[in-house]
């Protein structure tokens, strides 16, 4: 009982000396002695002019190839089953190891009208349950039908019961 006594003694003894040490020594003292953002952002002067096609050109407007490619563009939510061991369960009854669903995002782009969709690789690496969300917010389910590791790229399909919206793609071989 004496030992305790002691140990709770000088355990409360150190946390009244931390606590006078802060009390003095760091909490009125400024943490940043200057008030302008100037000294934290230095400027970088380039004498760089964005090259002009015409000078009487206008600039570029995105606004039409966002909305001819805002509909195939699309939300991959995939979702994995994960076995992790729990060492109390383990050693007080129960099992030791138990499931959890782990789900993922990404996005991926809808080339063909009949449901090939391109992502890449590591949005449904682990998958055993991939999602589609379409622009209109509508949901299906997706397979995949190849993968690259590699390259980072994979191949999707889900099954519409209409024509999806594409994105013309060019490939080039090399």
């Amino acid at each position: 009982m004496k030992k305790i006594v002691g140990t709770l003694g000088i355990a409360l003894l150190g946390g009244v000396i931390a606590l006078m040490g802060y009390k003095l020594l760091l909490e009125n003292s400024p943490i940043s002695e200057s008030n302008s953002t100037e000294d934290f952002l230095p400027m970088v002067k380039t004498n760089f002019v964005a090259p002009t096609i015409n000078a009487s050109s206008a600039p570029t407007d995105f606004t039409d190839a966002a909305e001819s490619t805002v509909h195939a563009v699309v939300h991959v939510k995939n979702t994995s089953s994960r076995t992790q061991q729990d060492p109390l369960r383990f050693f007080f009854g129960g099992g030791g190891a138990r499931e959890y669903k782990q789900v993922g995002t990404g996005s991926g782009v809808i080339i063909s009208p009949d449901g090939y969709i391109i992502t890449n690789n590591h949005v449904i690496e682990g998958a055993s349950e991939l999602e589609i969300t379409l622009n209109n917010r509508k949901k299906l389910p997706a397979k995949v039908i190849g993968s690259d590791k590699d390259r980072d790229i994979a191949l999707l399909k889900v099954d519409a019961t209409y024509e999806l919206p594409t994105i013309l793609l060019e490939i080039q071989i090399m």
